[in-house]
């Protein structure tokens, strides 16, 4: 496969649309107390407005067509007197189209975004993942991320 990652433009909202519409199927099927499934699952508008931000960078990785997607968020620290200033880039989105898993494409993205996070002189990369997705934890593992804190709830409904 001849794969290479570029920063995405609005021509590959249909594209990124149909990759995150599969991860947001498993998301609504593991916790259908916060998602529900509709036909679009990533508003245009919402998308376009990602691409327009300055702090905001959405990257594709293609081969004739986007086969995975992330969207990045650069962020500082509030100044704070007992807060050590940082600069953290967050990953608010990553996703790898069903056909290609498995085959070390999401293996490759990720590194490739790893040095453009490196690049940018962030103190780290941040991201967020749910409990369920053993998959996606085990693959987040393996590409040497650590627990850094762990969100808990207690269902009241």
């Amino acid at each position: 496969m001849d794969l290479h990652m570029r920063e995405a433009a609005r021509r590959d909202y249909d594209a990124i649309h149909h990759i995150q519409k599969q991860v947001h199927e498993l998301h609504t099927k593991e916790r259908p107390d916060h998602y529900k499934m509709a036909d679009i699952t990533l508003d245009r508008e919402y998308f376009d407005s990602l691409i327009d931000r300055e702090h905001t960078k959405v990257f594709v990785l293609e081969e004739e067509q986007p086969v995975a997607y992330s969207i990045l968020t650069i962020k500082n620290t509030a100044e704070r007197p007992i807060l050590i200033p940082r600069t953290v880039v967050y990953m608010d989105d990553f996703g790898v189209d069903r056909k290609y898993r498995g085959k070390g494409v999401g293996k490759l993205f990720f590194e490739r975004i790893v040095e453009f996070v490196k690049s940018t002189g962030a103190d780290s990369l941040e991201l967020s993942v749910w409990e369920f997705n053993e998959s996606a934890i085990k693959f987040y593992e393996s590409m040497n991320l650590k627990t850094k804190t762990r969100g808990m709830e207690i269902d009241l409904s």
